[in-house]
This record gives C-alpha cells, structure tokens and sequence, in this order.
C-alpha cells in the first residue's frame, strides 16, 4: 500500500465528478475517484460514433454488424417497452 502524503493536493475538472492527485507541478495525476454519473458521460461519448452518418454506412458495408445493430435495437424497444 503506498505512503500518503499529509500535503496532497486534489484536483477535479468537472466539479467533483472525477477526482485526480495533482502532481507537484499542477499537472493532474492519478484518478482517485469518479462517479457513476463521469463514468456514464464517458460512455455516451464513446458510443456516439455508432449513431452518426458514418455508422450507419458501416452497418450497411458490414452485414454483420447491421444485424447485430437490429438485435440490439429489438432488445432495447422491447425493453423500453415493459417500462413505460
């Protein structure tokens, strides 16, 4: 288990969402800690480039992917479906 200084300085850039030690030099250092809320935006980010223009060509040029892409979709309507 590593030492902690009595002097460490944390850092967080999006309010407290995500947590970081800041180096001795300002720069952001290790994550200490992010919330479920950090982590699902990162996720929304990530997964926006499978709903663009492009994605959609790409399911069309990959057959497989274009049909994984409709599973997907008949799972999410009838989940969404049971919930409303």
């Amino acid at each position: 288990m590593a030492r902690k200084s009595k002097n460490q300085i944390f850092m967080s850039p999006d309010g407290g969402e995500t947590v970081y030690l800041q180096n001795k030099d300002g720069t952001r250092g290790k994550l200490v800690s992010k919330s479920q809320y950090a982590k699902d935006a990162e996720t929304v980010q990530d997964e926006e480039e499978m709903i663009n223009e492009e994605a959609v060509k790409m399911r069309r040029k990959y057959p497989a992917l274009g049909k994984a892409w409709k599973h997907y979709k008949t799972v999410w309507h009838l989940i969404m479906g049971q919930n409303r």
